[in-house]
């Protein structure tokens, strides 16, 4: 879209620098009533005075939705990258890359140059719901929907996309904003530890407005975010404590929708309708199998991770491509929070590292739920474990878990990379690389705060 009075308004686009553009598309501003604002003539730039106009809070919060959904999947349009799940499920055994581009094959392989685009669109995507969260955070004050479970809701999502970058990619990622008026604050960069630290400081906050607003939903959503934010820090009993505060039956999902490729589900997109990224099964030989590789109708082996073959990758008549069915169109939503990734979470603080099997009642328990059958104590340290990470796999498949649970059985469990990522040979022959997260892209450098120009480190 074209871009006018940039200066006096939110813009959408990347801007100048990678992560610091404001999105408020014409979706955002068509859900609300008011004739000043669906009588924008470029609807995708919002004039500063009708941004920071209270009685327009509606629309930062459905960009903020918007922002998030896409950074989630990515947008579904050609060549599109696929958001931070399918980054995740790419660079893991979830998705193997069964088109042509480089960019997407060289993430498939783990061998991530800094100059990638689709690493340097992903982490645009998700810079962009992250400034746009935090700035309508700070409006909401300003309204009487302060403390709303809206309000919430927005300082939740923030939380996530910060527990993303911790999750996915290197430690050493800056977070600079850009506010409402397009000034920006260049920010140096976070150690991992600080990002997840950052990530908790607005679940609690989170809490604070969701309880103020009686709203449960985004309780559940924080206290589930509070979890696995203390998960990554090691601090599993903490975590534990968290998730057992998220009530049964409860269910979060980004939504998606048919009305137009922008607003469908980019995972479903790349995988069915552009054939570019298919789900994997026993990639790289030590791959989990999802589902069984073979012809259509025979490849579903649990109802966790639904299949099917549907021929072979966009230019690549010889690599063959399977349909993630847990996506099965371009409105279906993705799952942010469940009480099954909370009661896993617990499970694995029961787990206790491998030396104890009481985590067995809670799996099997989930399992029971869906008529599968229990499962047995595998005896020893590293059975226990491959058991448990096997589980929350097929749980949380394809919800941007991945990546970072494989790092997690690096640096907690002692593991070695080759161990729990795909190795050996590529389905396509090659080799696969060492990188066990993504790095910061190139463009970040013009960054003035990000002196090093690198990651501060790549360890898992």
């Amino acid at each position: 879209m074209k871009q006018t009075n940039a200066r006096r308004g939110v813009r959408s686009g990347w801007g100048r620098w990678p992560h610091l553009g404001l999105a408020l598309l014409s979706m955002a501003a068509a859900a609300c009533s008011s004739d000043k604002l669906v009588n924008i003539t470029t609807p995708d730039v919002i004039p500063l005075p009708i941004a920071t106009d209270p009685a327009n809070i509606d629309v930062l919060k459905n960009g903020v939705t918007f922002e998030f959904a896409r950074a989630l999947t990515g947008p579904a349009s050609n060549n599109s990258t696929p958001g931070i799940v399918g980054l995740s499920a790419v660079m893991t055994d979830e998705m193997w890359y069964s088109s042509t581009f480089t960019t997407m094959r060289d993430i498939d392989r783990r061998v991530i140059d800094v100059a990638n685009t689709d690493l340097l669109h992903g982490y645009q995507y998700l810079h962009r719901a992250r400034n746009l969260a935090e700035q309508a955070i700070a409006q909401y004050p300003l309204t009487p929907k302060n403390n709303s479970s809206d309000h919430a809701m927005v300082t939740n999502l923030a939380g996530f996309t910060y527990l993303f970058f911790a999750e996915n990619f290197c430690s050493g990622v800056p977070f600079s904003t850009t506010s409402l008026n397009s000034a920006i604050t260049y920010g140096p960069p976070l150690t991992t530890a600080q990002t997840l630290d950052s990530a908790i400081a607005r679940f609690n906050a989170a809490l604070l407005r969701a309880t103020a607003a009686n709203s449960l939903t985004q309780k559940n959503l924080a206290h589930l975010g509070l979890a696995r934010a203390l998960l990554d820090k090691d601090n599993f009993a903490a975590a534990a404590a968290e998730a057992a505060k998220v009530t049964d039956g409860f269910e979060f999902d980004i939504e998606y929708s048919a009305n137009s490729s922008g607003q469908q589900n980019g995972v479903w997109w790349n995988n069915q309708s552009e054939g570019r990224s298919s789900a994997a099964s026993l990639e790289g030989g030590n791959g989990l199998d999802f589902f069984s590789r073979g012809p259509s109708g025979t490849n579903t082996t649990d109802p966790r991770t639904p299949a099917d073959s549907i021929g072979s990758g966009l230019g690549q008549a010889a690599l063959p491509l399977y349909a993630a069915l847990k996506y099965p169109s371009g409105d279906a939503p993705v799952p942010l929070g469940t009480t099954t990734e909370a009661r896993l979470i617990q499970a694995e603080n029961d787990l206790a590292l491998g030396t104890s099997n009481t985590y067995l009642t809670t799996l099997n328990t989930l399992r029971a739920g869906i008529g599968l059958t229990p499962l047995v104590d595998p005896v020893t340290a590293d059975g226990r474990v491959r058991q448990f990470f096997r589980e929350r796999a097929f749980w949380l498949w394809m919800t941007a878990h991945r990546l970072g649970d494989l790092r997690r059985m690096i640096r907690d469990y002692g593991y070695t990379q080759a161990q729990v990522f795909p190795s050996g040979k590529t389905i396509r022959g090659g080799a696969y690389g060492t990188d066990v997260n993504l790095p910061i892209p190139f463009q970040e450098q013009n960054n003035p705060q990000f002196a090093n120009g690198s990651c501060i480190d790549r360890n898992p």
